[in-house]
C-alpha cells in the first residue's frame, strides 16, 4: 500500500501538465520558520526552532499538491526536565485547497477573499533519531503521521507571497514513548515564490465556465472489509465484511479533473484472533477463531480524480468515464474516548452516463488508517497495513448545465 500511494502521488503530480497550457508554469516553492508546541501523555513542551522546505504545483485552479519536509526541535517525552531538545523530521505529501476558486470568482488581491486561508491536509512519516537521556541511549523512532492545518498567504509582489501557517501533526499514541494522545503543533512564518504571477488566467476548451455548473451529488452502498494486512480475507467466520453506505458531493472542473468530498465508513470490526480452547471431548486444546467486536467510524475524504477517458482529448458521445483517484481526510471513531486522526485513500471509479441529470457508478477504494483507529496492527505490525477496502455502487445526480462530463455527438439529437 505504501508503494501504491507513492506511485499514485507521483503520477498525479506529473499529470498536472495536462491541466493548463504548457506556457503556464504552475510550480512554486516555499520556506518557513517558527516554533513547535508538543502535546503528549497529558504533558506539553515548547520548542525552537522549527522550519520547512516545500516544493509544490497547482494541479488545477482550486488544488495544489506539495512535497514537504519539516524539522522541529522540541524536548522528547523522555526529556522530562525540558532542558534539551530532540530533532523530529517529517516527510509529507500534502494537498492545499483554494476554497475561493471552488465556490466564487477570484481576483488577484493581496488577501484571499472572502475566505483568507488555504486548508491543508497531508500524510507521511515522522522520524526521531536516537537521543541520550541521563547517560542512557534511547533508540530512534519512526512512524506514520497525518496532518491538518491552514496557510494564510499575503501577496507582497507579482510572484511572491508571505504566509502564516499552522500545522497539527497527529502522531501514533505510542510514538516517542507517549502513553496517550500525541500531537505536534507548528506555527511558522514563511515566503512562497510562484513561477508565474497568475498561472490560471486562461481556461481550457472544456473547463467549467460557471461556478454554479458541473456540480454533482452521489449516493451509494456496498461492502467493506476490515483489513489487518488482509488477514482472513477469505474466511467469513472472522466477520470482517460489513455493509457500508456513502454520500458524496463534487464538481467536474474540466474534462480531466474532478474533486469530490465523500463520507464513507460507518461499520467495522476489530481484528479476529485464534484463541486456544478445550475441544468438545475435553481431551486437548484446539485453536478457535474469535471475531472482533463491532465499532462505528467515519471518514470524510477529499478525492482528486483524473478522467482517463478524456485525458488526451475530449470525445463526444462517450458514456463511460474511468477515474482513478487519490485522497485524504479526517477519520474519527465513535466510542467513550473518540479517536480523531487523518486517513488516506486511493481508488478507481467507473461512471456511466444515463441522461443529462444522472449517472450510474461503481467505485473500488482502499482507505488506509493509522492502526489505533482499528484498535491494533496486523500480523506483521505494519503501520501501512490497516484499512478498509470498499466496493460500492450508486447513483450520481448532476446539477445544472454540464460542460465537462458528456456532450452529444455532432449532428445527433438522441442519447
Amino acid at each position: 500500500m505504501k508503494k501504491l500511494l507513492l506511485s499514485l502521488l507521483l503520477v498525479g503530480f506529473a499529470l498536472g501538465a495536462k491541466a493548463q497550457p504548457a506556457a503556464d508554469n504552475t510550480f512554486f516553492w516555499s520556506v518557513n520558520a517558527g516554533a513547535t508546541f508538543y502535546q503528549h501523555s497529558g504533558e506539553s513542551q515548547f520548542g525552537l526552532p522549527s522550519g520547512g522546505l516545500y516544493l509544490g504545483r497547482w494541479l488545477m485552479k482550486p488544488l495544489a499538491f506539495r512535497l514537504a519536509v519539516d524539522a522541529n526541535m522540541v524536548p522528547s517525552h523522555f526529556q522530562t526536565d525540558g532542558s534539551t531538545n530532540s530533532l523530529y523530521l517529517f516527510g509529507s505529501a500534502e494537498f492545499m485547497w483554494d476554497i475561493n476558486s471552488t465556490f466564487f470568482h477570484v481576483y488577484n488581491k493581496n488577501f484571499l477573499y472572502p475566505i483568507p486561508v488555504y486548508p491543508l491536509i497531508g500524510l507521511g512519516l515522522v522520524y526521531r533519531p536516537e537521543i541520550e537521556v541521563d547517560g542512557q541511549t534511547i533508540g530512534a523512532d519512526n512512524d506514520f503521521q497525518a496532518m491538518l492545518g491552514f496557510n494564510l498567504p499575503v501577496r507582497i509582489g507579482p510572484k511572491w507571497d508571505a504566509f502564516l501557517e499552522y500545522k497539527c501533526f497527529f502522531l501514533p499514541q505510542s510514538f516517542d514513548g507517549s502513553r496517550g494522545d500525541n500531537f505536534m503543533h507548528n506555527i511558522t512564518l514563511g515566503l512562497t515564490h510562484r513561477m508565474t504571477d497568475d498561472p490560471y488566467h486562461r481556461r481550457t476548451a472544456h473547463a467549467s465556465r460557471n461556478t454554479a455548473e458541473d456540480w454533482f451529488v452521489g449516493f451509494g452502498a456496498g461492502v467493506s472489509f476490515s483489513s489487518f494486512e488482509f488477514e482472513y480475507i477469505g474466511n467469513f467466520d472472522a466477520r470482517l465484511y460489513n455493509f457500508t453506505p456513502e454520500i458524496m458531493l463534487g464538481r467536474n472542473y474540466s474534462e480531466v479533473w474532478t474533486i469530490r468530498f465523500e463520507l464513507s465508513g460507518f461499520f467495522a470490526r476489530h481484528r479476529a484472533h485464534m484463541v486456544p480452547e478445550l475441544n468438545e471431548e475435553g481431551t486437548g486444546m484446539v485453536e478457535k477463531l474469535h471475531p472482533g467486536s463491532w465499532y462505528t467510524f467515519n471518514v470524510l475524504h477529499t478525492d482528486f480524480m483524473v478522467n482517463l477517458t478524456h485525458l488526451f482529448n475530449f470525445r463526444r458521445g462517450v458514456k463511460w468515464n474511468f477515474l482513478p483517484y487519490l485522497g485524504a481526510g479526517p477519520v474519527w471513531r465513535y466510542q467513550a474516548k473518540p479517536v480523531f486522526t487523518v486517513a488516506a485513500d486511493a481508488g478507481f471509479m467507473a461512471r456511466r452516463y444515463i441522461d443529462n441529470m444522472g449517472d450510474f457508478y461503481i467505485d473500488l477504494k482502499y482507505i488506509m488508517v493509522p492502526p489505533r483507529v482499528a484498535g491494533e496492527a496486523g500480523p506483521e505490525g505494519s503501520i501501512f497495513g490497516v484499512g478498509y477496502p470498499m466496493l460500492t455502487i450508486g447513483y450520481i445526480h448532476n446539477f445544472g448545465h454540464s460542460t465537462t462530463r458528456y456532450r452529444m455527438p455532432v449532428n445527433s439529437s438522441v442519447n
